[in-house]
């Protein structure tokens, strides 16, 4: 069987031609950056669009070149097959980690949340109750006495108290999301 790679080894240097219908541009550097540590990395297209990769090691580092365009080759492999997961599973990755930062509280497909408690609330938080009691006490045209200042006062109190939102789950959403990854 004829060796079908191009190779030229001279020493540490080597320089290898990767068919680029084969690995992309980008996988090629990627899988080079992995191994930025032992060497430098030169490329070039050649004549017919492949890639001609040339390595010369550092010169701290001793390596042998095969040894390095074997493990070279190993790493094409894996960043061209991790690539490829990424991308058949970029979908499904968006929605997971979009439900991961929306929380509990995802409002578009489960959750939904009534936070209008202006009906509940008439008060006007701006004003300090000690405002309004002087207010009341000032007030000349105002006729109160004391007990009906501090009924007011715990009217005022008792609707000053917050409600909590109304929050409502919906379930069946969850199947919805389920059925649409099942056609993906």
């Amino acid at each position: 069987m004829s060796s079908f790679l191009q190779e030229k080894i001279d020493g540490a240097w080597f320089e290898l031609l990767i068919d680029t219908k084969i690995f992309p541009k980008d996988i090629i550097l990627k899988a080079a950056y992995n191994h930025l540590d032992t060497g430098y990395f030169f490329f070039k297209y050649d004549e017919w669009g492949n890639i001609a990769l040339e390595f010369t090691p550092k010169s701290d580092i001793s390596v042998d070149p095969r040894t390095l365009i074997w493990e070279f080759s190993d790493e094409l492999l894996d960043v061209y097959l991790r690539d490829k997961l990424e991308k058949d599973n970029k979908i499904i990755r968006e929605t997971i980690v979009t439900k991961a930062i929306n929380g509990p509280l995802d409002m578009q497909n489960f959750v939904t949340l009534d936070t209008d408690t202006s009906r509940q609330n008439e008060i006007d938080f701006d004003k300090d109750i000690d405002d309004i009691l002087a207010d009341i006490e000032n007030d000349p045209d105002l006729q109160i006495d004391e007990q009906e200042i501090e009924n007011i006062l715990k009217e005022i109190e008792e609707d000053a108290t917050l409600s909590k939102p109304k929050v409502t789950i919906d379930l069946g959403a969850v199947w919805g999301i389920k059925d649409m990854f099942k056609k993906k």
